[in-house]
């Protein structure tokens, strides 16, 4: 039988082949295959879209130089960019950005909660009345003095005499309650703080409607005895005020009478006056850390506007939490702060340094509730000695701030008190004989035996005017927003990447598929080596 032939030419070399024999056809299309499977690295040069690539491979050798060197720089920079990037990125670094809201609707603008102590934790004047029945004059006396010595923190507390004369001040009460009753029996009433009202004279108003001691919750503070909370908005049929004026003549006017004549000697704190503080209805009140002092004798006028602080949560450097903590006893306090988590770590420490938890704070059942000789012996030294302890900064690190929270930014003006119509408001109701004008005759009889410049002594020394009001509707949004997000970063790398190297993503795609594609490769090659081995 006879076969045609035909004659194939590579490099000028010919080659007699079959194209009837199955073998010598296979292996020529083996050999396009492997041909085309096997591209070099400069064929791949020529086609992926890198710049500048395909002058690597030039045939003059200062042009190839010169590309690898722009080549290699332009890497050099881009790896830097890029560690650079990471490194911001890593930082997580954000913006704080403000915004002024005008309120249009009144219950966007409440009204905050105000909260005042007065300085003096005990009024002797009560605490004689509710003991009288029980100890002489004499005995009252020494007793008062014996409290002066505890607030002194006097080394004559701690003998077998004081202790003898005072075992009330040791024992340690089982239920809070009773703890509180007691204290807050002896403290100052704000239905006496208030000056006596009349049809004329209004001693408490909110946004001219007159307001009275039904619109305060009382709570106590181991420091200063019985606050009361204006607007305090607790239980469902006492909302919260919202704020419909601006300006001097709105907000809260209070008319206030601190009885200085009442006031313990207390050498370590010798302070008269109110501390108050304005603060958000959920935020428990702070006024021990916190509050603002003001002194009487004179008219103080408080500027508010009110702002909403958004913090953003980890991995950012504020860390802002949305916990909740229940630290007092007290349900009207629900919001997380950082205020408020210190303060139950300042609890905890105190619990270790003096076995037992003061009556406000929430505490395990086997916690006793300290008597008062602990709270003045141990308490205030352990909460002073907290600042600085190793405690403090770790609950520093655990008390991130609250991610949405309120806060008051205040602006005080003073002004002086006119003397003269307050006497004459007191004199005229002491003077009238109408039952309806109610008038706590054991705090301002006395007046009626003073002379005119003992009564201005008076006012001076116990009278305070407080005006509380919103500098305007507005209010304000501190916002913090991340500064360098994670598309922000791809946009940076990819601008970097495209200007000195002219790169995209499907770049990146051209050289995985290179290196998969060389892989393949090698790894058929070895499997046909083994294959032809095993052939022969």
């Amino acid at each position: 039988m006879a076969f045609r032939q035909q004659s194939v030419g590579i490099s000028g070399v010919e080659y007699n082949t079959n194209e009837h024999d199955p073998r010598i056809s296979q292996d020529i299309k083996d050999d396009n295959v492997d041909h085309h499977e096997m591209e070099g690295l400069r064929s791949f040069a020529q086609d992926t879209t890198l710049h500048g690539a395909r002058f690597l491979f030039a045939d003059n050798a200062c042009r190839r130089l010169l590309w690898t060197l722009a080549t290699i720089s332009c890497l050099t920079y881009c790896g830097y960019q890029v560690f650079t990037c990471l490194m911001q990125f890593n930082k997580r670094p954000f913006n704080t950005k403000i915004t002024t809201h005008l309120s249009t609707d009144s219950s966007e603008l409440l009204f905050p909660a105000v909260t005042l102590c007065n300085l003096n934790g005990m009024n002797t004047r009560r605490y004689k009345q509710l003991v009288s029945q029980f100890y002489s004059e004499e005995r009252i006396e020494r007793k008062i003095k014996d409290i002066s010595l505890m607030l002194s923190r006097s080394n004559e507390i701690l003998s077998e005499e004081f202790k003898q004369r005072n075992p009330e001040y040791f024992r340690r009460p089982k239920k809070a309650n009773y703890t509180n009753e007691a204290q807050g029996a002896v403290g100052h009433q704000i239905e006496e703080m208030l000056l006596p009202s009349t049809s004329q004279f209004n001693s408490c108003s909110i946004d001219g409607m007159q307001c009275s001691a039904n619109n305060f919750t009382g709570y106590l503070t181991p420091m200063f005895g019985k606050c009361f909370t204006f607007n305090s908005a607790k239980g469902a049929d006492n909302p919260p005020l919202q704020a419909t004026l601006a300006g001097e003549n709105s907000g809260l006017k209070l008319r206030l009478n601190i009885e200085r004549e009442s006031y313990v000697a207390n050498p370590l704190r010798p302070f008269v006056g109110l501390a108050i503080l304005i603060h958000d209805q959920k935020s428990f009140p702070s006024v021990e850390d916190f509050g603002i002092k003001i002194q009487p004798g004179v008219s103080t006028l408080i500027a508010i506007k009110r702002r909403k602080i958004i913090n953003l949560k980890e991995p950012y450097a504020t860390n802002c939490t949305d916990r909740t903590l229940d630290v007092f006893n007290s349900d009207k306090h629900s919001n997380y702060t950082k205020a408020a988590c210190l303060m139950k770590c300042r609890n905890d420490h105190t619990i270790k340094a003096c076995g037992c938890s003061p009556a406000k704070f929430k505490a395990k059942s086997s916690v006793p509730i300290c008597a008062p000789n602990d709270t003045i012996l141990c308490v205030y030294r352990s909460q002073e000695e907290f600042g600085a302890s190793a405690e403090k900064n770790k609950c520093e690190k655990d008390c991130p701030e609250p991610c949405y929270h309120t806060k008051y930014k205040t602006s005080f003006s003073y002004s002086g008190l006119q003397r003269e119509p307050l006497i004459e408001h007191l004199m005229s109701l002491l003077n009238d004989t109408d039952e309806k004008l109610s008038v706590n005759r054991a705090i301002y009889e006395p007046l009626l035996n003073m002379t005119k410049s003992e009564k201005e002594k008076y006012i001076d020394d116990n009278i305070i005017s407080l005006d509380i009001y919103f500098e305007d509707l507005s209010f304000d949004i501190i916002e913090q927003t991340p500064l360098y997000e994670t598309w922000a970063l791809i946009g940076n790398l990819g601008g970097t990447f495209g200007l000195f190297l002219g790169m995209s993503c499907l770049t990146i795609l051209e050289f995985l598929d290179f290196v998969f594609r060389k892989i393949f490769y090698l790894l058929r090659g070895q499997r046909k080596a083994r294959t032809v081995n095993a052939e022969y």
